[in-house]
């Protein structure tokens, strides 16, 4: 039986890379530990966090949103990933912005993200970015089974 968060239900994602992007399904067929990774099939309309909470019966806290970010310095720009839980805000302008050592910190336009990434908006995972971005991961979701 495979694992449950609500009422989602987690399935081997090496045996349903249909589900996921190509980016993600080319780094998941690389590294030790792909097989315990799990996956599922959600509705594109509850990609909004309150949305998909309330309907799959997740607590905020434990859902984790992948935003993509646009750093700047001078003539320089370059993209982060900002992975939250889902009851907190990211603190772009601050925190995001020191630890990523830009001047300008702002959520990429969402084209720019569709384009960048290869995913779909609304479905944007930290696996299978771009190997020179930074991924910025909140602790406290990592704490989280």
């Amino acid at each position: 039986m495979d694992p449950r968060l609500g009422a989602l239900q987690l399935l081997p994602a090496l045996e349903h890379l249909d589900l996921v992007a190509t980016p993600t399904a080319g780094l998941l067929q690389t590294p030790p530990g792909a097989e315990s990774v799990r996956v599922c099939t959600i509705d594109p309309e509850l990609s909004d966090t309150a949305a998909f909470c309330a309907h799959y019966g997740t607590a905020l806290e434990v859902c984790g949103n992948c935003v993509i970010l646009e750093a700047t310095r001078g003539e320089r720009t370059w993209y982060a990933a900002c992975v939250i839980p889902g009851s907190t805000r990211a603190d772009v302008n601050g925190l995001a912005r020191r630890t990523l050592g830009a001047r300008k910190v702002s959520f990429a336009p969402m084209a720019t993200a569709v384009e960048l990434t290869g995913m779909e908006y609304g479905a944007i995972t930290p696996v299978g970015l771009p190997t020179d971005w930074s991924i910025l991961l909140d602790g406290s979701l990592v704490e989280n089974e």
